[in-house]
């Protein structure tokens, strides 16, 4: 039987705040099979983000536990022995703001983590570093500075960096909410070909709804800190629940 590559059980998350505590994530369950497209989806504030900074221990969740490839790699409730490094390296991120190096190249943004990180020779990295940016389509960007490229290029490089790690798994938390909207149709393909020619497996926190009803195997509808709805690509079409409908309506109403 196959197992969860990423699971999260009875995952919880809170903030203190000035006026109390902040419940950012409660009551949260959720398996990732290897090779799905998971979409998350739900209104600002309700707890998208947070669950992927919790997945990949980003921010360290108040309660429960966070299983990765069969281990447990964190649990509230014992202390875990394990390399957080080495998980972190099969789990990629691609965050809203590029965080790229302004000062470096377009080589050398990709070259740092792999020299570093998993200190590959020098012949091994230029192949790595050829062959992503040929993936996101950004071959003739090599020397390139990221103030030279367009946000849509940026984001693309940082998509190609995170492919040079060789992931696992990869977490886009809302990756084209920064773009204007002509630039947002070159990410998304990227990110398809991520699915239809690669197979990876990526979780996508996004209000691209056309993105996710073609690409996704599965919508988690968040709502108040909770996974309020869980289902196929269908859910999108014809909302199950009353409180998925409003949202759905209310993001392709400004679409």
């Amino acid at each position: 039987m196959t197992k969860p590559l990423i699971e999260v059980k009875n995952l919880k998350k809170t903030f203190r705040t000035r006026g109390g505590e902040l419940v950012a994530l409660q009551n949260i369950n959720l398996r990732i099979m290897p090779g799905e497209v998971v979409a998350v989806i739900g209104s600002s504030g309700s707890g998208k983000s947070t669950l992927l900074r919790c997945m990949n221990l980003l921010i360290t969740p108040t309660e429960g536990q966070v299983y990765f490839d069969g281990e447990v790699i964190f649990n509230s409730e014992a202390p875990v022995d394990i390399n957080l490094d080495a998980v972190r390296k099969n789990i990629g991120m691609v965050f809203q703001a590029f965080n790229l190096f302004m000062h470096l190249t377009v080589k050398n943004n990709i070259h740092l983590a792999l020299k570093r990180v998993l200190n590959l020779p020098d012949e091994g990295i230029q192949h790595r570093i050829n062959d992503v940016l040929e993936t996101v389509n950004l071959s003739d960007k090599l020397n390139s500075y990221p103030g030279e490229l367009s946000g849509g290029q940026q984001q693309r490089v940082a998509i190609a960096r995170v492919l040079a790690m060789r992931p696992k798994l990869i977490f886009f938390d809302e990756p084209t909410s920064a773009l204007d909207p002509e630039l947002t149709g070159e990410v998304l393909e990227v990110m398809k070909r991520l699915v239809t020619e690669y197979q990876y497996t990526l979780v996508v926190v996004s209000h691209e709804i056309p993105f996710a009803r073609e690409v996704a195997n599965r919508v988690v509808f968040m709502d108040e800190a909770e996974i309020l709805y869980e289902g196929g690509p269908d859910t999108l079409v014809n909302p199950p629940n009353e409180r998925l409908k409003k949202f759905l309506s209310k993001i392709l109403s400004t679409r």
